[in-house]
């Protein structure tokens, strides 16, 4: 497909039939495709990029993940709990920076208990595939040999062919287009983009109220006000999840607020489990009580959020965890334990 004006497209099937189709509005969805710089010498045999490593046909026997963005996070700790040996490498000195920094400290914890080697504030000099291993070599001089690299420093849109150019709309150096907020209109206002295309989030759930929401403004349908927050889900080993405000942003704000927490093996359902690490991390506001922010890093998080996220766009205070009763037992049960821990300090 391709822009022809603000009001026609080219489509182009994939035998050869070309056609000119009219439109009053269209919605920009192309998602995006891993970023693979021109020095990077990716060969599907030593270096694969996030899609390619889908098609590998065994395990290898060690693996380097550069990028510890949320691909990269999951694609490393997957092969890590399949008993790879990994070395994760990221070229900042912090990972996942929109995650509570509580959470990523145990989950980078986590990894180095497993045995993952994490190398932060490591810039990438050259990336050589040789017959025997790949070699990654590190601006400190360091060398990291392995027999696969899994290139994954992020994404690019998928916007090269739509000729975006023709109606004046401009993509970044990464394909990514800018919209309102509200409708999720590009410069142009009868054209619409959602999904990867546009940048963060970037999630399928988020992608999914993205298009409904600019379909809904293109014909005109009123919407309700949006919710207060949505759940970020990062399906790694161990799962992370975050709903609402992390303590450094609650910090920010310059509100007084009290951290209550629970430790999944403080729960029953948890000793059943053998679980022995992850927690609950939720966030009151003093004054008003009011939830703020709910942060899980542990078994079955991006499930367990969905309770914080009710809570918090739904008004509800620390009281509603110390009142309500939750099933015995569960891991969801850790809200109550987290709630009482804030409670007791912040007082009645």
């Amino acid at each position: 497909m391709k822009f022809l004006g603000p009001n026609k497209v080219s489509l182009t099937s994939e035998n050869g039939d070309y056609s000119e189709v009219g439109f009053a509005n269209a919605l920009i969805a192309v998602g995006t495709r891993p970023h693979r710089p021109s020095d990077v010498p990716f060969d599907k045999t030593r270096v694969f990029d996030s899609d390619e490593m889908l098609e590998l046909h065994r395990l290898p026997r060690t693996l380097t993940v550069i990028g510890a963005g949320v691909i990269g996070v999951e694609y490393a700790t997957i092969f890590s709990a399949l008993d790879v040996p990994v070395t994760l490498v990221e070229p900042r000195n912090s990972i996942l920076d929109f995650v509570d920094r509580e959470i990523v400290d145990d989950f980078i914890h986590q990894m180095r208990d497993r045995g993952m080697t994490i190398r932060l504030g490591s810039a990438v000099k050259e990336i050589r595939s040789r017959p025997e291993a790949a070699e990654v070599e590190l601006a400190d001089g360091r060398t990291i040999r392995s027999e696969v690299v899994l290139y994954a420093a992020g994404r690019t849109g998928n916007v090269g062919s739509l000729g975006l150019d023709v109606v004046g709309i401009e993509a970044d150096s990464r394909g990514r287009i800018k919209v309102d907020p509200q409708t999720f209109q590009t410069s142009v206002p009868n054209i619409y983009a959602a999904g990867d295309v546009i940048g963060f989030p970037s999630l399928a759930s988020t992608s999914m109220e993205q298009g409904r929401v600019a379909a809904c403004h293109a014909f005109g349908v009123t919407l309700p006000p949006p919710p207060e927050t949505f759940p970020y889900g990062i399906y790694a080993v161990p799962e992370i999840s975050t709903v609402g405000h992390s303590e450094e942003q609650v910090r920010q704000s310059g509100g007084a607020y009290e951290v209550g927490v629970a430790r999944f093996r403080e729960t029953s359902r948890g000793h059943i489990m053998g679980v022995d690490t992850g927690f609950l991390k939720l966030l009151f506001s003093i004054e008003t009580r009011r939830l703020l922010g709910a942060h899980i890093v542990g078994e079955g998080a991006t499930e367990l959020i969905h309770i914080g996220q009710a809570v918090i766009n739904l008004g509800g205070t620390v009281d509603f965890f110390v009142n309500n009763t939750f099933n015995y037992p569960t891991l969801a049960e850790a809200y109550k334990i987290a709630g009482l821990d804030a409670w007791n300090r912040m007082g009645r």
